[in-house]
């Protein structure tokens, strides 16, 4: 391997939907598997996930959507961003998310004019501040859109804006807002089959979101709660070690001088590969069990790390940069702690040029 590789553990994965089940118990769940599986490779997370019993995907555009047909995924998925894309949904059966009457429009008579019927979720914002909508426009738009021929709406859905649900007042009262507005579309007639707000955080901690539904995206990889196993480490291979004398500048700035005699290892990785800038001179490696830490700046391709106090590192030594050795362990989450973001922006933020082994 020329540089970085994530090496994805698929019974992490089956292990972390296993908590799903058992925190949700008989209900379905929509796995979000958009942004390519968030960094883990939408293809294969979805073959084993299916094969595991999930019966729907989520993925943010019609292009993920078809990446997943093509190669043979045939269940249900559901698209949360389309608007224009409805030849390709019709044409791959996919199923569109509804945030206005136009698009909803543009299907029936795409649908009718192939004789079939077509099948979308409606989404409603109850506090995201995004897409979809509000309850009030909802109670009159929805009855329009479930008298267009050829549609079926299958699912009704919302979106918690507390992504951790750190507080559940907001939340509670999103809740509430789209459990009220499905209750008074049922009194006019209008039943969905499915009903579903409930993000990772909310299977983890709010069983009253559950309904019918889940939405499971984060915690599919192994983050939010103590019970779940990440399923991707990032690792590489020392390209070259050399010895330096105290005095010795490190990469591009020289924001990092030795004061010592140092043992210098360069990993092919960099802020191209996703390992964030913000890490230049506090990110750290795992080698031999041990940890190495950064220095100097990160680079577009390579990374500097100290290996003075390691014994025994060669050049081809495995390195992990998220992952375990040991009893040593770097987590998305301890990076995003240090960088100032979260796991979600680390996880996605692993380039293509990283290849994806999967175990």
């Amino acid at each position: 391997m020329q540089n970085a590789f994530a090496e994805i553990d698929l019974e992490a994965l089956s292990h972390n939907l296993g908590v799903v089940k058992k925190k949700t118990g008989n209900k379905k769940i929509i796995a979000v598997v958009k942004a390519n599986a968030y960094g883990h490779g939408a293809v294969e997370i979805s073959r084993r996930l299916i094969k595991n019993g999930v019966s729907f995907l989520g993925v943010a555009f019609t292009g993920e959507a078809v990446q997943l047909r093509e190669a043979g995924i045939e269940v249900p998925i559901l698209v949360f961003f389309n608007r224009d894309t409805v030849e390709e949904c019709l044409h791959y059966n996919l199923t569109p998310v509804i945030f206005d009457y136009g698009s909803a429009k543009k299907f029936s008579t795409a649908a009718r004019r192939l004789d079939r019927r077509q099948a979308i979720h409606i989404k409603v914002d109850t506090g995201m501040g995004r897409i979809g909508f509000s309850p009030d426009k909802a109670r009159t738009e929805i009855p329009r859109i479930a008298a267009l021929k050829n549609i079926y709406i299958e699912g009704l859905m919302s979106h918690f804006s507390d992504a951790g649900l750190q507080s559940k007042d907001f939340a509670g009262r999103q809740l509430h807002d789209f459990l009220l507005l499905r209750k008074e579309l049922r009194k006019k007639k209008i039943i969905f089959k499915y009903a579903h707000i409930a993000n990772s955080a909310a299977v983890l901690n709010m069983p009253g979101a559950h309904l019918n539904m889940v939405r499971p995206g984060l915690m599919l990889y192994g983050y939010g709660d103590e019970k779940l196993r990440p399923a991707l480490s990032l690792k590489s291979r020392i390209l070259m070690i050399k010895k330096v004398p105290a005095g010795t500048p490190v990469s591009y700035g020289r924001t990092f001088i030795t004061n010592r005699k140092s043992i210098i290892a360069t990993i092919p990785v960099g802020y191209a590969d996703g390992y964030s800038r913000k890490l230049s001179n506090q990110g750290e490696a795992l080698i031999n069990g041990r940890r190495a830490p950064v220095l100097g700046r990160v680079c577009m391709d390579t990374i500097m790390v100290d290996i003075t106090d390691i014994p025994g590192v060669k050049e081809d030594s495995e390195v992990a940069l998220i992952g375990s050795q040991g009893k040593e362990k770097i987590t998305a989450a301890d990076i995003a702690e240090k960088t100032g973001t979260i796991p979600y922006e680390v996880l996605t933020s692993i380039g293509q040029r990283v290849r994806r082994v999967y175990k």
